[in-house]
């Protein structure tokens, strides 16, 4: 928390320090004496080119025109924070995230919640923070006001909201008496509804009165929201639930107390009851969000009360509320309709009932009468009743399995060897497991809405060059890269393009408007034709199984995805996985999923690529790099394939795999194939190694790492102890073992990547998991096997490791 707390003060005087210099300020905190001798060169060097680092940045701002308009859409062009693919909607806000949306303009949503069922529905909405208030004391508590609740209470309904709570940010309120009376009491009390309650930041009421014990609040590392204007729990000594700030000096009074509560370390503050111009002028004065309630449309963001604005009273609604429903006459409606159906014996009814087995009901009821002196006792009502039950819950169910029964697959020549297709009985027992890419329940009313606008982004069909029908192709996977070769298949109209996503923005906004794709130079162009879903079973709803699934996700989601291509083309037995992941074993665990788990025959390829890419909003992406794409097949024998008669199967994986790099070709996406599986995959692996955990840690574009000698010799020594590896291991690079051979390599695939931001930095900005494990972590398991030196390579990992278990994210560009 202490750490989150100073990345605050970080972002705030981000505009007047290098990122670059700032970045390489944190290095001494990762390495131990050792390392800091290995890396201190690189600082110095970085730190000299220092003004020619921020010309650069600088420069990226011109690219879309000099306009403030035109340099935030350029800024978001070079620089994503959308959601991860495999964590989609369920990822946690922090500060971070709350401080991003006020500094791109976007209003934050705030609402209150008081137990575990409330929290779970704002939560399941979206909303971006949800507030404890102790105004439970009046909404759950039937209290006249807020000063009777207590701590107790307090923590108690907090850890009921964060069980609830899955990504809001969530805010506690500090009682009435809790902070009042010291700082050592306010400081305490803080900490323990962050322990005992479990919630992200807490919020206080008071202005520059309660300097001192906000500002020590802080000083523990914990986050504060503050709250003027209107303040309930001292609301007796304003005259009552009354406007404030609406004099002249009432106004600056606020604006003191605003200004007070920033300097105290204060990340954002509630106003309450406050004139929409007075609210405006405070929020336009300060460099924190404001959160309005009943302060106008001015503010940084607002808050309502949970049961206000659904309208579960119907007594009073404040002015300033609006009400989105109104939740108490249904709910008065419903009780009388469930009283007047229990007198009335309406409910239960049979279907909401259950039966017993006549064989075990008539002889209990033969006992039931030999033991009663009831002459009204009636076996045969009894029975008969148990009959009508038996009857319609056994009509149900039919009913049922009738509506969920799925439409069997249809024969349709559809596959790029242009075969027939014919359901497997694999398909047929996976279509019970129903697997989804999506890692939360979706609902489905979202899946329709969805699908009906998928239907709106449709190109008509259209055929291949050579007049056969197009293939059918999904993309597992909605990050850069697979947004990016999503566009580019989709671009020519040659391919049924296909995205499977746990991002819900992303997906609305692809089948809604189409995905904007950005070239490097920054021409936009609008790609129709891809059906982005997130129910990865809709990809089937046509009867046809795709001719090829392809895998763009992280490491650490290959299983996810793996289940989810075995379903999709386990009714093709002529389908292929292709695998453009980073680093070692993702096409090993696919097809331990899919040839070994499910028991399918279908071919796992895997591939590489040096193009680069960043999304840049939901619904578009920018290519950042233009490179190569290699494909291989396990598959494929080297010495079949250069005999004059290769055997049937080989010529046919040879011709599948030609089929599908010619599509990427005429996309746009430069391919080729290579009969050097190992080779080609280790020559990405050493590529990788030397650029992403590097421009990660030092907080770089591509381009940037070739600027410094010093950098440009660390990347040398990543790559001679690769290569050491693979010499170990007797696999041949294209430039064989000559170590300045593969530094030119790699370098070209720096400059052709320069404006790029490496996946494993954009990783560590979002403070997710890097795939550093499966880079560079893979040559110092494989080093160590052979007792190479691979120090370089492990130092560089765990100071990747380090930076994403223990720091919080950097926004290091501006």
């Amino acid at each position: 928390m202490i750490k989150i707390n100073k990345q605050l003060k970080i972002i705030k005087n981000f505009k007047n320090n290098s990122p670059i210099y700032s970045n390489l300020n944190n290095i001494n905190n990762i390495l131990n004496k050792n390392e800091n001798k290995l890396l201190l060169p690189i600082y110095n060097g970085l730190n000299n080119n220092y003004n020619n680092n921020n010309k650069l940045l600088n420069n990226k701002n011109e690219l879309f025109g000099k306009n403030k308009q035109q340099q935030q859409q350029q800024q978001r062009l070079n620089y994503s924070t959308h959601v991860k693919e495999d964590i989609g909607e369920n990822k946690k806000k922090t500060v971070l995230d709350i401080m991003k949306k006020y500094k791109d303009g976007i209003p934050i949503s705030m609402v209150t919640a008081y137990d575990f069922t409330s929290s779970m529905m704002v939560d399941k909405s979206g909303m971006d923070m949800i507030l404890v208030g102790d105004s439970l004391g009046m909404v759950m508590n039937g209290e006249s006001g807020t000063t009777s609740v207590t701590m107790d209470q307090m923590v108690y309904h907090c850890k009921s909201v964060m069980r609830g709570s899955k990504r809001s940010f969530v805010v506690g309120d500090m009682p009435f008496g809790s902070y009042e009376t010291s700082t050592k009491d306010a400081v305490s009390n803080a900490i323990r509804l962050i322990k005992e309650g479990g919630v992200d930041a807490i919020k206080l009421e008071g202005g520059k009165k309660q300097f001192q014990n906000i500002k020590a609040i802080c000083d523990t590392g914990i986050l504060v929201v503050g709250h003027i204007g209107l303040t309930p729990q001292t609301s007796t000594s304003l005259g009552g639930f009354k406007l404030q700030g609406k004099t002249e000096q009432e106004a600056l009074s606020l604006l003191e107390d605003a200004k007070s509560l920033q300097e105290a370390g204060c990340f954002a503050i509630v106003l309450e009851m406050v004139p929409h111009a007075t609210a405006m002028a405070i929020t336009k004065s300060l460099s924190i969000p404001t959160i309005g309630i009943g302060a106008g449309n001015g503010t940084s963001g607002q808050v309502l009360v949970y049961h206000d604005l659904l309208g579960l009273y119907s007594d009073f609604v404040p002015k300033f509320c609006k009400q989105y429903a109104t939740l108490s006459e249904n709910i008065d409606q419903s009780l009388k309709n469930y009283k007047n159906e229990v007198e009335s014996r309406d409910f239960p009814s049979p279907t909401h009932s259950f039966s017993m087995k006549e064989s075990e009901l008539s002889p209990f009821l033969d006992k039931v009468i030999n033991s009663t002196s009831n002459s009204l006792f009636d076996k045969s009502s009894i029975l008969s009743s148990n009959k009508n039950i038996l009857n319609q819950n056994k009509a149900l169910k039919q009913q049922q399995q009738q509506q969920e029964q799925s439409p069997s697959i249809t024969s349709k020549n559809t596959s790029m060897n242009s075969t027939t297709l014919q359901p497997s009985p694999q398909i047929l027992e996976n279509e019970k497991d129903k697997i989804k890419t999506t890692t939360t329940t979706t609902t489905s009313a979202t899946i329709k809405s969805i699908n009906d606008e998928i239907k709106n982004n449709i190109l008509p069909n259209k055929t291949t060059l050579n007049g056969s029908k197009r293939p059918k192709i999904v993309v597992i996977g909605a990050g850069a890269m697979g947004s990016l070769f999503s566009a580019k298949l989709a671009s020519k109209g040659i391919a049924d393009v296909w995205m499977v996503s746990a991002w819900k923005e992303h997906v609305e906004c692809i089948n809604k408007n189409g995905m904007k794709l950005f070239n490097p130079e920054g021409k936009e162009e609008n790609i129709k034709g891809i059906r982005a879903t997130l129910d990865g079973m809709e990809v089937l709803k046509d009867g046809i199984s795709p001719d090829l699934a392809l895998v763009l996700v992280k490491s650490n989601s290959t299983k996810q995805a793996g289940l989810t291509a075995a379903t999709l083309v386990g009714g093709n037995p002529n389908a292929a996985v292709l695998t453009l992941q980073n680093g070692i074993g993702n096409r090993e665990e696919l097809e331990s999923i899919i040839n070994v788990d499910k028991g399918l025959k279908n071919h796992v390829w895997q591939g590489v690529t040096s193009n680069g890419a960043i999304v840049v909003s939901p619904g578009s992406v920018k290519q950042t790099g233009v490179g190569s794409t290699f494909l291989s097949s396990p598959y494929l024998n080297k010495q079949q394939l250069l005999s004059q008669f290769p055997p049937p199967s080989t010529r046919e994986e040879s011709l599948a795999l030609k089929a599908f790099s010619d599509i990427l070709n005429e996309s746009g996406i430069s391919s080729d194939i290579s009969n050097d599986l190992e080779g080609l995959v280790w020559n990405k692996v050493v590529a990788n190694a030397a650029i992403n955990p590097l421009s990660a840690v030092l907080g770089v574009s591509n381009g940037q790492l070739l600027e410094n000698e010093y950098s440009k010799n660390l990347m040398k020594k990543i790559i001679i102890e690769a290569l050491s590896v693979c010499k170990a291991k007797n696999i041949t690079l294209p430039y064989g073992e000559d170590s300045d051979e593969a530094f030119k390599y790699v370098a070209d695939i720096v400059l052709k990547t320069s404006a790029n931001y490496s996946s494993m930095l954009q990783d560590i900005l979002r403070g997710q998991p890097t795939e550093v494990n499966s880079i560079n972590g893979v040559i110092v398991k494989e080093g160590e096997k052979f007792d190479l030196n691979v120090s370089h390579n492990k130092m560089i990992m765990e100071m990747v490791l380090s930076r994403t278990k223990t720091n919080p994210p950097l926004r290091l560009f501006n």
